[in-house]
């Protein structure tokens, strides 16, 4: 190999992963209850997700933060058009009021 070759190879190697825990799933049910808590049934499984997460079908998050709200309004979105969502739950943290679900920390939905 020339070294602009390996130069590449070594760049290309080192760029993070960015895969999805889910992706193009639909939203099959919306829990909202209390101040703080909102969590999503999905219709595939959430893999890899943290140990705390035995429901492994769910994310959740705060909706009463500005983050929380935007997530609120895109899963109600998604469910009311049908459309597909992606995204990721933390490595290791579920949401204070929920448990048992992944904490959402990224959401994307599309046709």
């Amino acid at each position: 190999m020339t070294r602009l070759t390996l130069v590449i190879f070594f760049f290309v190697a080192a760029l993070p992963v960015h895969a999805r825990d889910f992706d193009n799933c639909t939203v099959k049910e919306i829990i909202v209850a209390g101040a703080t808590n909102g969590h999503v049934r999905i219709s595939c499984g959430i893999s890899p997700r943290p140990t705390c997460a035995t429901a492994g079908d769910y994310f959740g998050f705060d909706k009463s933060t500005e983050e929380g709200k935007q997530y609120l309004s895109m899963v109600l979105t998604a469910y009311a058009t049908d459309a597909l969502v992606s995204g990721n739950v933390h490595d290791t943290l579920c949401p204070a009021s929920q448990g048992n679900v992944g904490l959402l920390t990224h959401l994307r939905m599309k046709r």
